[in-house]
Parts: structure tokens; C-alpha cells; sequence
């Protein structure tokens, strides 16, 4: 169930989200999302030799209109994730906004981050760019770019998209 006045967007019983790795940019960094009751599971290795990067992502179309945050119910491995949204701000080229998930690992918790003053950015380097809109997202997503070698495990129980 959502929290008040809250909407679920996902309950992760499709698979319409997918994953980029610093593949596309010459990278060895791995990963995988399963889906399974009810819930995602996004498990991989990162390789900072030649990238250092790697996300998993889903569509949004229109679930964004008048959210002011997200809350997730995540469980992870400690290390330190961040929630990506994506908009489609007519005559801006691609502009990734960024916000920090605070979680600490272990067990499921919900978590709260606020759609206001996220970090604007164009293949990982700051930019100055309009705030993110939400009534015209795109794009949602989790990715993990801490700069160490290793395993990592992120799982996602549902989002919500809150006033």
C-alpha cells in the first residue's frame, strides 16, 4: 500500500526496465536485473578501470505529475547508490538529474528523495541546468558510480511518487 497521498508507480511484475553499464563508453563494469515477486533485483560487479558505472532504469510517462519526492523500499549492500530521473524540458539536450539514496545495508527500508534540487548532469560531469520537472519525466533510475572495484547487490520492493 502506498503512504497517504501517495501513488505506486511500480510493483516491478513486468520487466520494462534495463540496464546500462560504462559499456557504452569502453567499460568492463556488469550487471543484472531479475524480477521477481514482486520486487527487482539488480546484482552486479563494478570494473573502474575504463568507466566505473553501472545503472538500471525504467520508463515513466506522466506517473511524475505534481511529485515532489519518491519514496522506495530498497534493500542494498551499504554502498552508495543514487536515484537518476530524466525529463523532457523542450530545447534541452539530455539532462540526467541526480539525488543521493541514504540507506544503510542490510535490511528493507523506505526511503524518501526529494524531486527539488537534484544534481544536473550530462554523462556524469556537473552541469547548470534548468531544476528537474517532474510533470515531464521520462526516466527513472538507480545507479551505483562510487569508484570501487567489486560486487554490489540493490534490490527494489516498489516506488512511489508523492506530493
Amino acid at each position: 500500500m502506498a503512504p497517504t497521498g501517495c501513488e505506486r508507480l511500480t510493483e516491478f511484475d513486468d520487466a520494462t526496465w534495463f540496464i546500462v553499464n560504462d559499456g557504452v563508453m569502453g567499460g568492463r563494469s556488469r550487471s543484472q536485473g531479475v524480477t521477481g515477486d514482486g520486487a527487482l533485483t539488480w546484482t552486479g560487479t563494478i570494473v573502474t578501470a575504463g568507466g566505473g558505472f553501472s545503472s538500471i532504469r525504467g520508463p515513466v510517462d506522466g506517473e511524475f505529475a505534481g511529485a515532489t519526492s519518491l519514496t522506495l523500499r530498497v534493500r542494498t549492500d551499504g554502498r552508495p547508490y543514487e536515484l537518476l530521473v530524466d525529463d523532457a524540458v523542450d530545447g534541452r539536450g539530455r539532462v540526467t538529474h541526480y539525488a543521493s539514496i541514504q540507506v544503510t545495508g542490510g535490511a528493507w527500508q523506505e526511503v524518501s528523495v526529494p524531486l527539488v534540487d537534484m544534481e544536473a548532469r550530462v554523462f556524469g560531469n556537473l552541469v547548470d541546468a534548468e531544476p528537474f520537472v517532474p510533470d515531464l519525466a521520462t526516466q527513472v533510475g538507480v545507479i551505483l558510480a562510487d569508484g570501487i572495484d567489486g560486487d554490489f547487490s540493490f534490490e527494489i520492493d516498489w516506488v512511489d511518487a508523492c506530493p
